[in-house]
């Protein structure tokens, strides 16, 4: 049975989250209806696990199918059973040991801050608005960076998810301002639950001065709970941005 890996993109606040639950709509039951409809039941892997209404402009799923299909063709096949919420970018025939979780060597996540009095209703639903005039950006910039590398990230962490062993390697961890935009771009081989929205609040306390540097290096030393850390921001601002892989995956 020959085995394809989708890039796909979706709006996550229409969504309980990827991965198929009793109660609720996810994104992988949706991706495995669209494959019924196309006479092809098969069990679909995605390669993060995104929280519910977290979107996502690259996540990347693989599947097994009974039959050759050309993969522009099978994108163009699944999207016509898909409801506008969610699409199918671009397919690919994958290697028979291809898994789009277990094979990835790195995930992107960015997350999207919009500081102004006000918003355009066009970008509202995607970014976590903060109407303050009071945040200092170029404190919260340098902080991110001391993210990078490996930590204990137990207070970033959803306590009921947090696993016994919680430190995790940060490859790339960068706070971008663009006017009104800001962008905490964080590149990891693996994230924890709700990770990427707890720095976020983290870097808004610095950026608001209620806390600096030196509280974010302590925490990262490891030996705190949940409550040292500020509050889980909004799922709305973030995106599984892309998924990196050492093998190399020829995209149509």
């Amino acid at each position: 049975m020959p085995n394809y890996a989708i890039e796909l993109s979706y709006n996550g606040s229409e969504f309980n989250g990827w991965q198929s639950q009793p109660n609720g709509r996810s994104v992988q039951d949706e991706i495995e209806a669209a494959l019924r409809c196309l006479g092809e039941g098969s069990s679909v892997c995605g390669a993060g696990r995104t929280d519910s209404g977290v979107h996502a402009r690259a996540q990347v799923a693989n599947f097994f199918l009974g039959k050759h299909w050309e993969p522009r063709r099978l994108t163009l096949a699944l999207n016509s059973k898909l409801r506008k919420s969610v699409s199918v970018m671009r397919s690919a025939i994958a290697g028979e040991g291809f898994h789009a979780r277990h094979s990835a060597s790195a995930r992107e996540y960015r997350y999207f801050i919009w500081n102004s009095p006000v918003c355009y209703p066009h970008i509202r639903p995607y970014v976590l608005w903060l109407r303050g005039s009071h945040y200092d950006w170029g404190r919260a910039v340098p902080a991110a960076r001391i993210l990078i590398g490996r930590h204990d990230f137990r207070s970033f962490c959803r306590a009921a998810d947090c696993p016994e062993d919680a430190e995790r390697t940060i490859l790339s961890s960068r706070l971008v301002r663009v006017g009104n935009l800001v962008i905490l771009r964080m590149i990891a081989e693996s994230f924890l639950t709700n990770m990427v929205r707890i720095t976020a609040g983290n870097l808004i306390q610095i950026a608001a001065g209620r806390r600096d540097e030196a509280w974010l290096r302590e925490i990262l030393l490891g030996g705190h709970d949940r409550s040292a850390s500020a509050q889980t921001m909004d799922p709305s601002g973030l995106f599984l941005w892309r998924v990196l892989y050492k093998e190399k995956i020829i995209w149509s």
